[in-house]
């Protein structure tokens, strides 16, 4: 298995390349696919925080409320119990 950063420059080259796809400006769509695909390698440890905020740095920002940020914190939930 490959590790961390081989993950992380793999992941960047990949989100650079979707980037020049979309002539430098990746879609909101996209970037909360990649979003929550990265939130979710650093919630299971394949990734550290360092190489998420790095990966995360190369997405542009979306539109409020941001979804990958609800779920990757999670919400208080009564029902849960």
């Amino acid at each position: 298995m490959a590790n961390q950063e081989e993950i992380a420059k793999e992941l960047a080259k990949r989100i650079r390349a979707d980037t020049r796809h979309f002539e430098g400006k990746l879609p909101e769509r996209y970037s909360l696919a990649w979003g929550g695909y990265i939130a979710g390698l650093y919630e299971w440890g394949t990734i550290d925080l360092s190489y998420y905020r790095g990966l995360n740095n190369l997405l542009p920002g979306v539109s409020e409320p941001d979804p990958v940020a609800e779920i990757f914190t999670g919400r208080d939930d009564d029902d849960d119990e």
